[in-house]
């Protein structure tokens, strides 16, 4: 007599994040047979699909405060895709921007110089952040120290600083998905925002398109909104988060205690 097994196939199971919350993933399993004799095989194939974290299961942003604080370990990559401050002859200002999370000691500088010099491929700023941390950067500029008048930072007149998380305005973040930036620049020899964003941009040019779990911050240093007349195109920044399983890396590349003091209570390298 012939024996037959009946196939019954349970398909399902559990994810934990980081921060021990469950996430579901779904997926399909097919049996090319129903009924399989015993000493016989069966075809099985399956396929899998991992819920994706975005941007805000892993860090608040505040729009009104203009801050990021990351909710679980991760690891935070800093880049600066470019600045278009530049005066009314389209001469670059000089820019300086820093960083000083809220677990270091020290702002410590990631650029400083003028636009054309910048790198938008490089890495500024690399290291591991733990649950709470608040990711604060400060931009400032000078218009009379142009690429053709610039003779020292000590002879520099700068504007007040725009702080992440201070002043509340002249700041704005943007995530995936979210409408590609369409702020006219104050001056006609000016790049725009936009300008700075075309890697990143979807085919239409009309949505910012970036990993899940990335931000881009966008700074005018001159103006607070739109309806004044900010252009936001002085600072573009790129962060980039990676969960981390752990805290036992060697996470922070930013060596504190090597800063100097410049009289105002930032950092210098």
């Amino acid at each position: 007599m012939k024996q037959y097994l009946q196939l019954v196939a349970i398909f399902g199971f559990a994810a934990l994040s980081a921060n021990g919350q469950s996430s579901v993933p779904t997926g399909n399993l097919n049996v090319s047979s129903q009924l399989v004799r015993a000493d016989s095989n069966v075809g099985l194939d399956w396929s899998v699909n991992i819920p994706t974290k975005t941007v805000e299961d892993v860090v608040d942003i505040d729009d009104e405060e203009n801050t990021v604080v990351v909710k679980e370990d991760l690891k935070v990559e800093v880049r600066h895709l470019g600045s278009g401050y530049a005066n009314v002859y389209g001469w670059y200002g000089y820019v300086q921007s820093y960083a000083r999370f809220s677990d270091e000691s020290y702002w410590s500088t990631f650029f400083e110089g003028f636009g054309r010099n910048v790198n938008p491929t490089a890495v500024v700023k690399s290291r591991i952040v733990e649950e709470g941390v608040k990711l604060n950067m400060a931009f400032r500029g000078s218009y009379t120290a142009s690429e053709q008048t610039f003779i020292s930072v000590s002879k520099t007149v700068f504007n007040d600083w725009r702080v992440m998380g201070e002043d509340g305005g002249g700041i704005v973040i943007l995530k995936d998905g979210d409408p590609a930036p369409d702020f006219s620049p104050e001056q006609d020899n000016q790049q725009s925002a936009k300008s700075f964003l075309t890697p990143y941009l979807s085919d239409d040019q009309e949505e910012i398109k970036i990993g899940p779990m990335d931000v881009i911050v966008l700074v005018d240093l001159n103006k607070e909104t739109a309806e004044e007349g900010a252009d936001f195109q002085d600072f573009v920044i790129l962060m980039t988060f990676e969960r981390v399983e752990s805290d036992d890396d060697d996470d922070d590349d930013d060596d504190d205690d090597d800063d100097d003091d410049d009289g105002r209570g930032w950092g210098r390298r």
